[in-house]
């Protein structure tokens, strides 16, 4: 096979039986010089047979087999065995609706960006909608970053196309620790070498819901882990020097994380003490609602049940 242009990357984990329908959906994109990277991260319900299946049956498949390390080292496996000159992330349990591929590399090739994202279809029992950025347009690093740390953000890794040489492991979370949130965690660090980001309202990925998949299960809702990632971030944009201008931003963000993330609440825990005592003056209501909630996590965690059940019922009724 000649060199790829594009290397999408699938990280597999537990996901068997949605695997053939992401594998199947990329394949059938209508895009020269594509190749599909399957990483197998230990998963115990034979999707490893299965992805062998498919790099027998089509040249532009291989396959990566490790035992399970959490699903920020299954994506650097598979930028280490990629070698296309851009890449796509798309995780096992989603799709990729037709054109999505030759939509996403138009934009990062006709605008000569780091990064192009295009919005999303969030498929949830049946249910269809489509979330859109609240900008568009192309952007420095710095303006993106400042976007990552807004609320209303809605990039991960997946749902985008970028450059293969722009990333490397020091964008990785430490390889012994498995955090929450690891796609915005490195996007956070990779926005100190990115010169152009563009979003645009296009739909290039269809969004499964599932509470178990790879990227909701696991750590999302341990508050010890989320202390440490947010640690880690602090020391990564004090090492920039950039840290006092997105404060505000990142206690608006731990609100939202101990809020509506974790299961339970520690109200031992330092990091609860701390985000307790932030001001919250010149925050979203929604924020200060939050903030105020955090002192009675079983209200709490009755309001952001209802809240949710809500919005499913909307969602199925709209």
């Amino acid at each position: 096979m000649e060199k790829p242009v594009v290397s999408v990357i699938i990280p597999i984990f537990n996901s068997l039986s949605k695997l053939p329908r992401c594998i199947d959906s990329v394949l059938a994109q209508s895009f020269d010089g594509l190749e599909v990277v399957l990483v197998d991260d230990g998963s115990p319900d034979g999707a490893g047979a299965l992805c062998e299946d498919y790099a027998a049956r089509y040249d532009c498949v291989s396959v990566v087999h490790q035992s399970n390390a959490g699903l920020a080292e299954a994506r650097r496996a598979g930028l280490r065995a990629a070698r296309g000159e851009f890449v796509v992330h798309v995780d096992s349990d989603d799709t990729l609706p037709a054109g999505a591929l030759s939509t996403l590399y138009r934009h990062i090739t006709a605008n000569q960006l780091d990064i192009a994202y295009g919005c999303y279809d969030r498929i949830v029992e049946g249910s269809q909608r489509t979330i859109n950025h609240v900008m568009t347009g192309v952007f420095t690093g710095d303006d993106f970053l400042r976007h990552l740390l807004d609320p209303r953000c809605i990039c991960a890794l997946w749902g985008s196309i970028s450059r293969r040489e722009l990333w490397s492991d020091d964008f990785f979370p430490p390889s012994d620790l498995r955090l929450p949130s690891e796609d915005t965690f490195m996007l956070i660090h990779l926005t100190a070498h990115l010169e152009r980001v563009g979003l645009f309202n296009d739909v290039v990925y269809n969004y499964y819901y599932n509470p178990s998949s790879l990227s909701i299960a696991g750590p999302l809702h341990r508050q010890e882990l989320w202390r440490k990632y947010f640690s880690l971030i602090r020391e990564n944009l004090r090492g920039r020097g950039v840290l006092d201008q997105h404060e505000p931003a990142l206690r608006g963000m731990e609100i939202d994380r101990l809020g509506f993330m974790c299961d339970s609440i520690d109200r031992t825990d330092d990091w609860y003490k701390q985000v307790l005592s932030y001001p919250t003056a010149g925050f979203r209501t929604k924020t200060r609602v939050l903030h105020l909630l955090l002192r009675w996590p079983r209200l709490l965690r009755w309001c952001v049940a209802t809240n949710r059940r809500f919005k499913q019922f909307i969602m199925h009724n709209s």
